[in-house]
């Protein structure tokens, strides 16, 4: 009994997961470095999944679970890396 509740629980959890991207406008990027820092320090945010970082155009598309992050973890993600982000 405890095993199916257990189960049940883990599965209304999984089904409240909701997932968005965003993106986001990048300043300070010059070099390939520079995206690579930025997407270091994305990726070790909780609830990152994917990524892609444009370094033209100065802006990422972010993928991520919004149970637990936000665009306020992700602008202060690529902050701690030494850049400015503000939503497109």
């Amino acid at each position: 009994m405890k095993k199916i509740l257990l189960l049940s629980l883990l599965f209304s959890l999984s089904l409240q997961a909701k997932e968005q991207s965003v993106t986001l406008k990048i300043d300070g990027m010059t070099c390939p470095l520079c995206t690579m820092a930025i997407k270091k320090s994305l990726k070790s945010t909780k609830g990152v999944k994917k990524i892609k970082i444009s370094l033209p155009k100065k802006r990422a598309v972010v993928l991520f679970e919004t149970t637990q992050a936000n665009t306020t973890t992700l602008i202060n993600a690529i902050k701690k890396a030494g850049y400015s982000a503000e939503l497109e």
